[in-house]
């Protein structure tokens, strides 16, 4: 299914849902029990068989056992891989628990609005470092139900709204629970993340009998998940009616702008200061998360709150995120944007009224979380600028002697990008593009800066790069939508998007194409030249492992300008024991430590894929190795 043809999908069940709201529960529930009923079916089919063979097993001996026993393995492991995926794991919720004695005003109005909304009540109020609220059933006994249910709140966010507007937010969150919409919702959750785990535990497996099952769910997937993605966005419109009723319209419309403009604020100010520090300190620094929670505290600067609130109010509904678009939100509550966004000034916050001296001792155990999580990535991150730093030196040392070859001049202009910023790497960019008008990578990054600063020549070179490289597409036309969209230019917008969906599907079924290689696939010859040939030829020569090896390329339908290329190695001398785990650092150590000429699958020339070593070998010119 392309993203236009879900598109479409969406579009019409949500019409069917609007007209006919009953019928399309039911239909929905159908395709979920048609979903599962299939599974089962192949599951009971599967050890059907199984049983079969072993009272076959009980009559025959020798031979006959053994050619049994290699047919039923395979279908044990294929009915276990199925039982996991039937069993969706939902993990602890992350937070730090606050209990009523140390929040009774917090636990007075949850449980007011519980009770008002008829919601189960919560096992565990965990307090967190997000800026949102969420709630989550969470089945102890798996498929069989027995749900423990949790309220995260993020600390965050309560300190950046006021009780009234912290009220309406929560009541919206309570609002997914209420007349039973909650339960029917976690369980459609759970077929959708059932069918997506058992589609990728069988492509990982690449078992032999996965076609049983991937025929029917490669289709029956995106047709669930596009009509049950109306379910998620009806649930969202009814709970913000709820929320509207129980707190009042206007406290939840400005609670709305206010969450997209903190969102706003932590997305393009907070956290992109936070990350240049990993160039500067070895260690996350101390006090993020409280100084985020004063951040949204404060809000943003008026004219980013105006810039920011403009472009929401723009942003138009997509099938990428549940949740409708501020605009469309604010009108079906019927608030205009204009009292939404009223002034903002000086007042308690939700946090002050409810949480009392609580949210220092939770602040300080949610930033020493947040250090330790961080702490890891952290240090590579500044290890790594480190090195960027010597190597940027280094370069500007070279090119102060000898002018620079192409490959160290992007090199250069990627580490500027990197330590330096947009403002410091645009001149670079500019001069390889004086050079080399034609270069994708130096259009799609000047295009990239120039959009986002709101330049309109940016959308030049963004079609310059799109135009030589499909693979940029849908980035450099969501970008450009974007830029008409904040504009107002919706048919421009539009067009574009449409662009970036039709360019996203190719390179979706392109990089299905490129997805490892059968005994069924055809493959021609590598058609590199003869210097390149040589260089890895030498390359391979360097793994004494290797006794042949052959490079092809997989002909492929979508992009088949960019090559996939096909390599096979035979391993191991006559007098070596070859082990899988050998092979895996045989294998490993090819593709980290050879610089292949693109997209490179690599394989062991064995007999679990003996028709992919036959095609191989056929393929004039391909051997590159022979010891």
């Amino acid at each position: 299914m392309t993203r236009e043809q879900y598109d479409a999908l969406v579009t019409h069940a949500e019409q069917y849902a609007r007209l006919h709201p009953r019928a399309y529960r039911i239909r929905l529930a159908l395709l979920a029990l048609l979903g599962y009923a299939y599974i089962w079916l192949m599951l009971a089919l599967i050890l059907g068989v199984l049983a079969l063979l072993v009272w076959l097993a009980r009559s025959v001996s020798g031979v006959a056992v053994n050619a049994l026993i290699k047919l039923g393995w395979p279908l044990l492991f294929l009915a276990y891989a199925i039982l996991r995926a039937l069993w969706v794991r939902f993990p602890l919720p992350d937070g730090v628990e606050v209990t009523r004695a140390q929040a009774p005003a917090l636990f007075a109005m949850v449980e007011e609005l519980r009770r008002k909304l008829a919601c189960p009540r919560f096992h565990h109020v965990l307090l967190t470092a997000e800026w949102n609220a969420a709630v989550a059933q969470r089945p102890r006994l798996g498929p069989f139900g027995w749900y423990e249910n949790y309220l995260q709140l993020g600390l965050p966010l309560m300190s950046g709204l006021s009780p009234d507007e912290f009220r309406a937010v929560l009541a919206h969150e309570l609002g997914h629970l209420s007349r039973n919409h909650g339960r029917f919702g976690s369980w459609i959750y759970r077929i959708r993340a059932t069918w997506g785990r058992l589609l990728e535990s069988l492509h990982q497996a690449r078992h032999h009998w996965r076609g049983l099952f991937e025929g029917f769910l490669e289709r029956f997937a995106p047709y669930f998940n596009a009509y049950s993605f109306v379910l998620a966005r009806t649930r969202e419109y009814e709970a913000d009616r709820i929320a509207g009723e129980l707190a009042g319209r206007e406290s939840l419309g400005r609670a709305l702008v206010n969450l997209e403009l903190g969102g706003a604020l932590l997305g393009r100010r907070y956290w992109p200061a936070v990350g240049r520090l990993t160039h500067e300190q070895e260690e996350p620094p101390d006090g993020v998360v409280s100084r985020l929670a004063g951040a949204v505290r404060a809000g943003p600067a008026p004219t980013d709150a105006q810039a920011w609130l403009v472009e929401a109010l723009r942003r138009k509904t997509g099938t990428d995120d549940t949740h409708p678009s501020l605009s469309e939100r604010l009108g079906a509550l019927g608030v205009a944007a204009a009292v939404a966004s009223g002034h903002r000034s000086a007042r308690s916050t939700a946090a002050d009224e409810l949480l009392g001296v609580t949210p220092q001792a939770v602040l300080a155990r949610l930033d020493a979380a947040w250090r330790e999580q961080v702490r890891a990535a952290w240090r590579e991150r500044y290890l790594s600028a480190k090195r960027g730093r010597a190597r940027l030196q280094e370069i500007g040392t070279r090119m102060a002697e000898v002018p620079l070859p192409p490959e160290l001049a992007w090199e250069r202009i990627g580490l500027t990008l990197d330590l330096q910023g947009d403002a410091a790497a645009e001149p670079l960019l500019g001069e390889v593009l004086t050079a080399n008008p034609d270069h994708v990578g130096a259009n799609f990054l000047l295009g990239r800066i120039l959009i986002e600063r709101g330049d309109p020549a940016g959308v030049a070179h963004l079609e310059r790069a799109l135009e030589r490289d499909p693979g940029c597409l849908p980035t450099a036309c969501e970008l450009v939508a974007a830029f008409h969209e904040a504009a107002g230019r919706e048919d421009e917008a539009a067009r574009y998007r449409a662009r970036a969906r039709a360019g996203a599907d190719l390179l979706e079924r392109a990089e299905a194409e490129r997805h490892g290689v059968t005994g069924d696939d055809l493959l021609v010859p590598h058609e590199l030249p003869p210097d390149e040939v040589e260089r890895l030829r030498g390359e391979i020569a360097g793994f004494f492992d290797v006794t042949r090896a052959y490079l092809a390329r997989k002909a492929v339908r979508y992009l088949p300008e960019k090559p996939y290329y096909v390599v096979g190695v035979e391993l191991g001398r006559w007098y070596q024991l070859r082990t899988k785990r050998r092979t895996r650092e045989a294998i490993h150590g090819l593709a980290t430590k050879v610089l292949w000429p693109g997209p490179t699958w690599i394989t062991a020339l064995n007999r679990s894929n003996a028709r992919v070593a036959k095609r191989l070998k056929k393929v004039p010119g391909a051997e590159l190795l022979r010891r």
